[in-house]
């Protein structure tokens, strides 16, 4: 089985991040970084194809999140409601959150990528928590993780994607009572097990496992479901 998790993952590894894909629209690195912080602080309740799709309709009516005036929220709920989202758990706080992650990109000069190149991942990490719902309470931060690692930005453990709770809960290694921070390291441990030569791979490629796109799965792509690595 091993082999073949290594084949799934190297295949699953060359479907394209859809938060990336979508940030990558912007127009310069700079802004493309913008929109990747906020898509971060955006990704709680909501799966990745609805994420990345009201990503891109913002787009087409916001050049910049960093620009003054800030987007409107009558803009933000207008595009919230196309894409069929006011059930979304953050719908009601998705244009602070762009107002925040504007103002922390104005304060760093909006260069967010020369501040991620010149800056610690636990720098980051720790800055994080200024922006609005980028989870300051919290003693790990999972979407300043997110974040990090969608920068390719090293020094800070993988994050803990549904994805990969998924896989840990088909194949029976998914403990409920675990803290949040053993369950980060579980999911870490998972990584390393099925790639150890790169378990961030691993940790791309799992974020795909069962993660829903339009009526089927992402990983969907690499496989039918009744030849599923894990099917019982």
């Amino acid at each position: 089985m091993t082999n073949s998790v290594s084949q799934w993952i190297e295949k699953a590894s060359l479907i394209k991040d859809p938060l990336v894909e979508a940030a990558g629209n912007a127009a310069s690195p700079n802004e493309q970084v913008n929109w990747l912080l906020f898509a971060s602080a955006l990704k709680q309740g909501i799966d990745l194809a609805p994420l990345q799709k009201f990503i891109v309709e913002l787009q087409k009516n916001i050049k910049s999140l960093a620009e003054l005036p800030a987007p409107s929220e009558d803009l933000i709920f207008s595009v919230i409601a196309k894409c069929r989202l006011r059930s979304w758990s953050l719908a009601s706080v998705a244009a602070g959150i762009a107002w925040s992650v504007g103002r922390f990109a104005r304060a760093r000069d909006n260069r967010l990528d020369l501040w991620v190149k010149n800056h610690s991942a636990s720098d980051i990490w720790r800055s994080c928590g200024e922006i609005f719902y980028m989870g300051k309470t919290s003693p790990l931060r999972p979407k300043a993780l997110d974040f990090l690692f969608r920068v390719k930005k090293g020094g800070a453990p993988l994050p803990h994607s549904a994805g990969a709770r998924r896989w840990l809960i088909k194949t029976n290694a998914y403990n409920a009572d675990e803290s949040p921070k053993e369950k980060l390291r579980t999911a870490n441990s998972l990584y390393k097990k099925l790639y150890p030569k790169n378990p961030a791979l691993a940790c791309h490629a799992l974020q795909f496992f069962t993660e829903p796109l339009g009526e089927g799965y992402f990983c969907q792509k690499i496989s039918p479901c009744n030849s599923c690595l894990v099917a019982e």
